[in-house]
């Protein structure tokens, strides 16, 4: 059985397969406190994306998962050690040249897949460059946790966006060997001098909005919370690309096409 992972299979298993859909995962590598690996949020954008494929190309998707890339735009961390970071444009241009290369080798549809909120802009002004290309493959970007139905906000009774309560939870699940239970704490949050910037948009001196590199409560994790998100979501999306392999590539697609348009 092919597993979709394209480390994992040789070219003749590529070839078997055909796929027409491309997963692309995008992480990042970067301290997220003393109780948390800086590998993080790669394991969770690793994780999701291989079991998801796995499943959906056992029930007959034509979908493929490429590796992993483990660095992305981290200049707002960049006062900590070793947050790992390329710019803004040259993730741009690294994801543009993927999606190139992939609609060479036949790829219809291609599934970016980020867990780091700093690749988010740069990720989507590539998708609108490469939007503008004729003959591109249709490209859209998910969240690893995009199709869990929601559960998370039934299980996690403390929101971060930091190493928080649901970041310590999926490292639980994945990677337990690595995080340092001894070490959960409620870390603190910057205070902004002005209330008023809370309406604005700025790219947040981590140092200061994150002074232990975390945020939030972490006491309250779990593995069994990790594990039910992790299978809500991985479930979530496996479907989904079962429903985008097997959508015929049309040119009106992503919509779809009114063969009635102009009659009366």
């Amino acid at each position: 059985m092919k597993s979709g992972i394209l480390e994992e299979m040789t070219i003749e298993e590529v070839r078997e397969l055909q796929p027409n859909t491309a997963v692309v995962p995008i992480g990042s590598t970067e301290p997220h406190g003393p109780h948390l690996p800086y590998g993080s949020d790669t394991f969770l954008t690793r994780t999701v994306p291989e079991e998801a494929v796995r499943r959906a190309v056992r029930r007959g998707a034509k979908v493929i998962c490429l590796p992993t890339l483990p660095i992305g735009n981290n200049v707002n961390f960049r006062r900590f050690p070793f947050a790992l970071r390329i710019g803004v444009r040259t993730l741009m241009r690294v994801v543009e040249d993927i999606v190139e290369q992939l609609a060479a080798d036949g790829i219809e549809k291609v599934v970016v897949v980020n867990d780091h909120g700093g690749n988010t802009d740069a990720l989507r002004a590539a998708l609108r460059e490469i939007a503008g290309r004729d003959g591109s493959p249709f490209v859209c970007m998910v969240c690893p946790c995009d199709f869990s139905g929601g559960i998370e906000s039934k299980l996690i009774k403390h929101p971060s966006d930091h190493a928080g309560e649901w970041e310590t939870s999926m490292n639980l699940a994945i990677r337990p060997d690595l995080v340092k239970t001894d070490r959960l704490a409620d870390n603190p949050f910057g205070k902004l001098s002005l209330p008023s910037l809370r309406e604005t948009f700025f790219v947040r001196p981590w140092h200061l909005y994150v002074p232990r590199s975390a945020g939030g409560e972490s006491r309250t994790a779990s593995a069994e919370t990790g594990r039910a998100i992790l299978g809500a979501s991985i479930e979530g999306l496996a479907r989904f690309l079962v429903e985008l392999s097997a959508a015929p590539r049309t040119p009106s697609f992503p919509y779809i096409e009114d063969s009635g348009a102009g009659s009366s």
